[in-house]
């Protein structure tokens, strides 16, 4: 939550020539609900699996970058599809960053950000999933989206696909 994926993901296709997916836009479109709304409804464990779902169909696409929420990596079975679909690149600001990001959003837009010490907990327990990503970017605390973007288009020149 809060790295800048969207952004980022936006900025590097448009780079690279590839289409954009931000997967929780596709799965808003398919439940015709907000994240927060299926939270409500489902809860997590019906979020995590239309999520599954729609990543699935997104690593079937070619040449896209594909945006995943923050616990997307938390699942073997998404890790599994997301190296078989191509390179995994992990935005990683440090937890300030993020804790200062999330904190200028409209309260409620993230449904699993209730406050500081919530984030910190999802933080410590992403990190396992998180590294074991193909890439690790670091991202400074006032770095544009444009320069991350800009870097990340640089690790991967080459490589078949980004998500």
């Amino acid at each position: 939550m809060g790295a800048g994926k969207s952004t980022v993901g936006r900025l590097l296709a448009e780079a690279m020539g590839l289409s954009f997916v931000d997967l929780d836009d596709r799965i808003e479109a398919a439940a015709g609900a907000t994240v927060a709304g299926i939270f409500e409804r489902e809860g997590e464990a019906g979020f995590r699996a239309r999520e599954s779902r729609a990543l699935g169909e997104a690593c079937a696409d070619e040449g896209v970058v594909v945006a995943v929420g923050g616990g997307a990596m938390i699942a073997d079975a998404n890790r599994e599809l997301m190296a078989a679909a191509g390179t995994v690149v992990w935005l990683d600001p440090e937890l300030q960053t993020l804790l200062t990001r999330l904190a200028a959003e409209p309260a409620g837009q993230r449904p699993l950000f209730e406050d500081p010490e919530q984030a910190r907990r999802l933080f410590d327990e992403r990190q396992a999933g998180y590294r074991q990503a193909d890439l690790r970017v670091g991202v400074g605390r006032e770095e544009a989206a444009a320069s991350v973007a800009e870097r990340v288009a640089g690790l991967l020149e080459g490589e078949p696909c980004a998500t």
